[in-house]
């Protein structure tokens, strides 16, 4: 078995080049609104960068959920002196009806969570939005996992009304770098020096044009290596759900981690995370970070050798 990791593609490096060469060529903003459906987009310098625009941007408080999020959801507001509160979930996934009650609770102008709960279990996106609007509070959607979905339920702007992702290496849309905001509220992307401190340099931008092309192939693969995963474990976290890893219950999350990185990696690296994990779940637990591999080596031969190898080491 063979594993490769996620990198920018050939292409991509390639297109920095020519852009540091000959200047940009590129408009990957128009080609980010054409895949969110919203009327504004910019391209900036990191996922994060998105999210320190929106702190600056909104009114407080923020809901964001109690885990599987990101990190920078909690402390990237705060710099800014946003309130940031939690909302209960299930190891991850947000209920409409309890996102209703912490909405009537706290009056938060905006509800943060990205597509996928620990990039394991996708999250209900059209539900939560109509309890946003209900509340008269903005979603905002992480898609940094779900950039072209096929099936139009993530990363849909018609759904979302703010959609922030990071580019950076290994994700969905590849670029080695970067991020995006798309919005059809033009206060949230209104130029000013912010928006300009934050802005992608064009180097980064030739990058995320071209790597946007394969996005939606990037992400058919993974979800589909991970569906054969979770048929194949036993005991996985949402097994009926779309994800783009899987997540797996482990007594010894640590000594689990170490001894599966003896048995697989990609190029040397690791694809495991050990839990709890506010990115991820709060539990006792072992992610495996499919979504960090080359979709070359998503094979059918190589996800029953994974399968069998992760069963052997974990004791599943």
């Amino acid at each position: 078995m063979k594993l490769k990791f996620r990198e920018p593609s050939a292409g991509a490096r390639r297109a920095v080049c020519r852009a540091a060469l000959y200047g940009e060529k590129h408009d990957p903003e128009a080609r980010i609104r054409k895949v969110t459906g919203h009327r504004y987009a910019r391209l900036l310098n990191s996922g994060n960068a998105a999210i320190l625009l929106l702190a600056h941007r909104l009114e407080g408080p923020l809901l964001v959920p109690d885990q599987g999020g990101w990190r920078g959801f909690m402390r990237i507001p705060e710099i800014t002196g946003m309130e940031v509160l939690t909302v209960k979930t299930d190891l991850g996934l947000l209920d409409p009806e309890v996102l209703d009650a912490r909405l009537t609770e706290t009056g938060a102008s905006a509800l943060l969570v990205t597509s996928f709960a620990g990039y394991t279990a996708e999250q209900p996106i059209r539900e939560l939005a109509d309890v946003c609007r209900s509340h008269g509070a903005l979603l905002v959607e992480d898609a940094s996992g779900s950039v072209s979905d096929p099936l139009e339920r993530l990363c849909n702007g018609k759904i979302s009304d703010i959609i922030i992702a990071s580019t950076g290496a290994p994700k969905t849309v590849n670029a080695g770098g970067g991020g995006f905001i798309s919005t059809s509220v033009p206060q949230i992307v209104q130029q000013d020096m912010l928006l300009s401190s934050l802005k992608a340099d064009p180097y980064v931008r030739a990058a995320v044009a071209l790597e946007l092309e394969a996005a939606e192939r990037n992400l058919t693969e993974t979800l589909r290596a991970c569906s054969y995963l979770k048929e194949n474990l036993e005991g996985v976290l949402h097994p009926d759900e779309r994800g783009i890893n899987v997540i797996i219950p482990s007594s010894d999350p640590r000594g689990d981690v170490k001894r599966l990185r003896k048995v697989i990696n990609a190029d040397g690296r690791s694809i495991f995370t050990p839990c709890p994990s506010y990115d991820r779940v709060l539990e006792n637990a072992v992610a495996v970070e499919v979504k960090n591999l080359d979709v070359g080596s998503l094979t059918p031969e190589n996800l029953e050798a994974m399968a069998e190898l992760i069963s052997s080491t974990m004791g599943n």
